[in-house]
């Protein structure tokens, strides 16, 4: 298959069992060796679609409650995450997958290699959130709140989503501003954004407060699953290194690689056949 070809995809939703709608799209392969992705918004999984597509693997991103096309979940928990994976998976008859969670997607890979080990063959954390013990730390997210809804203002559409992030990217590290600017990238974090705040500020906002400021249900210490994989950029100012060193040490089995030239968004960019690669070693093919 050529670089070039156009990626098949498939825009979803499905009505849950208790009655929510999830949205979900699914890049590359209509069958065969799954990757599940969970990021912002389930659109910012094309980062990995020509090289899933390239290597015959079928990629979903999935929209948590709240954020692009996912009603939004009153009184939700980190756990209850797993379950609605789970509902996907089965939807699709999806019996095994692999799972990438990044930045604040990592929570909520975490909480399924947890509840559902069952149904995972890897699972992968890039730049990921951990979960946060020191006080200050703790009221970080409620700092953010407000933050989190001047940002919405500035994602309204893809136009002004691309303006805007060209703009706030000005004080990240090197490596992030030249991944981020760069025109493919760009468009497609753009139209992420758009699809965050797609229901307003609210999703992404209750999202925070679950990944980085209230307990998670769950120790890293009691998650058995035994295929890890964690990947930090040192230059990461968004999640900084030491949070991805103390995951890593927390993870009884946890495959750990740090990148010393490499930020927040710069290290999936430029490491995402790696990364796929990776995970997908695990997998069998599953119909």
């Amino acid at each position: 298959m050529s670089s070039t070809d156009p990626v098949e995809t498939h825009e979803s939703t499905l009505r849950l069992r208790d009655g929510r709608t999830l949205g979900y799209t699914t890049y590359g392969m209509p069958t065969g060796k799954t990757l599940l992705y969970f990021g912002g918004s389930r659109l910012e999984a094309e980062i990995l679609a020509r090289t899933a597509q390239q290597s015959g693997i079928r990629l979903i991103g999935i929209d948590r409650p709240g954020m692009g096309r996912s009603q939004f979940q009153e009184g939700r928990r980190l756990l209850d995450w797993p379950a609605d994976v789970v509902e996907v998976a089965d939807h699709l008859q999806i019996d095994r997958f692999a799972m990438v969670g990044l930045s604040g997607g990592g929570p909520y890979a975490l909480a399924c290699a947890y509840s559902i080990p069952d149904r995972l063959t890897a699972c992968g954390i890039v730049s990921g959130v951990g979960p946060v013990r020191a006080r200050f730390y703790q009221r970080l997210p409620w700092l953010l709140i407000p933050i989190i809804w001047v940002m919405s203002r500035f994602f309204q559409n893809e136009e002004q989503a691309r303006s805007s992030l060209t703009r706030f990217t000005r004080s990240w590290p090197e490596p992030d501003r030249k991944s981020l600017l760069a025109p493919e990238v760009r468009d497609l974090w753009a139209a992420s954004m758009v699809e965050v705040f797609r229901q307003g500020a609210r999703g992404l906002t209750y999202d925070t407060l679950l990944g980085e400021g209230r307990p998670w249900g769950f120790k890293l210490e009691d998650i058995a699953f035994p295929t890890m994989y964690l990947w930090h950029g040192e230059l990461d100012q968004d999640v900084p290194i030491v949070m991805g060193r103390a995951v890593a040490r927390r993870l009884p089995h946890c495959k750990a690689t740090y990148y010393p030239g490499e930020g927040h968004i710069s290290l999936i960019v430029n490491y995402r056949e790696e990364i796929v690669t990776s995970l997908m070693a695990e997998a069998r093919t599953v119909h």
